[in-house]
């Protein structure tokens, strides 16, 4: 009799095994992808993409929805992340190299911190400098030696930080005008004489700008390039445009050094490396944070999906891993004196408050 029992209490466990197995963790749940831009921009595209790749390969097959909460450069949406979301694991957020730069240099009005977040993918994004041939400009070498005074279009300051620190490190002479809506604007304005440099994201040039550029009306003068460890790499989108530092080397002969290239190293990394980032808060419950990594996993070794994704990650693929965690705190170790020098540029030249 006791071995029936035994037998019988063994057998009711194995029935009961499957039936009280852990379920996975998003199984019936939603995941909203919170997006700090309006729909249609290269943020609202890339969550989207996101989203659709989440859906598909997130144990439990969740419902993945996007939520746009634009203003302030996604600011607002930032904010409202970091202090009002719950940190549930449910709601990841889309952010930006960019935003990043804002929290570390203190800007008035962020209310996080880089530690608040966990990046859990990335794209990263390049951006050319150019000029209008106005300037007598042939190639970067003549710089310092311009035909008529140097004026780079701003739509926003942190839009164009590359620009805006490329050009100091470099110690060409220019001055900025702001206020245009947007950088589409800023290029248009290059084409009309308004202005006479100008900055766009690497597949923005190749598509618009290059043309113009084998029709004499642009002349590219450097890439912001990558980080690789402490070094400055050029753009593989754009493999005959030098970097910064190759430009720093051909106008004065040695390598950039000092404050200004120590910031704008810091500044490449997050913007560069950075690109855009699927963030989630970094006290979100470890399963939800597991299982949002193997969903990624998933997703960047699915065909399929690259296919479908690849119009919009426009050549530049995915990081993720070590490599994307060890990026993003290099960005958050960004020493205090070069984060002193770019508040003091950004205050004198752009008025811009920091806590």
């Amino acid at each position: 009799m006791p071995v029936r029992i035994a037998a019988a209490a063994l057998l009711l466990a194995l029935a009961a095994g499957p039936a009280t197995a852990q379920a996975p963790f998003f199984q019936g749940k939603q995941i909203k992808v919170l997006v700090g831009f309006p729909p249609g921009g290269g943020s609202d595209l890339y969550g989207r993409v996101i989203a659709d790749g989440l859906a598909r390969h997130i144990d439990g097959k969740p419902s993945v929805v996007v939520q746009n909460q634009p203003g302030a450069g996604s600011v607002i949406a930032m904010n409202n992340y970091a202090n009002r979301i719950p940190r549930d694991g449910t709601t990841v957020l889309i952010g930006t190299g960019q935003l990043l730069v804002r929290l570390l240099l203190g800007l008035d009005g962020a209310r996080a911190k880089v530690s608040d977040f966990q990046a859990l993918v990335a794209t990263p994004m390049g951006r050319i400098t150019y000029a209008s041939p106005a300037t007598g400009f042939k190639s970067v070498k003549d710089m310092l030696n311009p035909r008529e005074p140097l004026i780079l279009g701003v739509p926003e300051v942190i839009s164009t930080i590359d620009a805006v620190l490329g050009l100091t490190v470099l110690k060409a002479n220019f001055r900025s005008i702001t206020g245009y809506p947007g950088k589409a604007d800023v290029r248009l304005a290059l084409l009309r004489n308004e202005i006479n440099l100008d900055s766009q994201a690497t597949p923005i040039f190749e598509q618009s700008v290059r043309p113009t550029v084998k029709d004499g009306q642009a002349i590219p003068l450097f890439a912001q390039g990558f980080m690789d460890g402490d070094r400055l790499t050029r753009d593989p989108a754009a493999p005959d445009v030098p970097s910064v530092a190759e430009a720093y080397r051909a106008i004065h002969g040695v390598d950039p050094s000092g404050p200004e290239w120590d910031s704008y190293k810091a500044v490449a990394r997050a913007i560069g490396n950075g690109g855009k980032i699927l963030m989630i808060h970094s006290d979100a419950p470890e399963a939800a944070r597991a299982a949002i990594k193997h969903g990624i996993e998933m997703m960047i070794k699915d065909p399929d999906y690259l296919k479908t994704a690849e119009g919009v990650l426009e050549g530049y693929g995915f990081n993720t891993g070590e490599q994307l965690e060890s990026n993003i705190a290099a960005i958050g170790r960004m020493d205090p004196a070069s984060i002193a020098w770019l508040q003091d540029l950004l205050s004198r030249e752009f008025r811009m408050k920091f806590k």
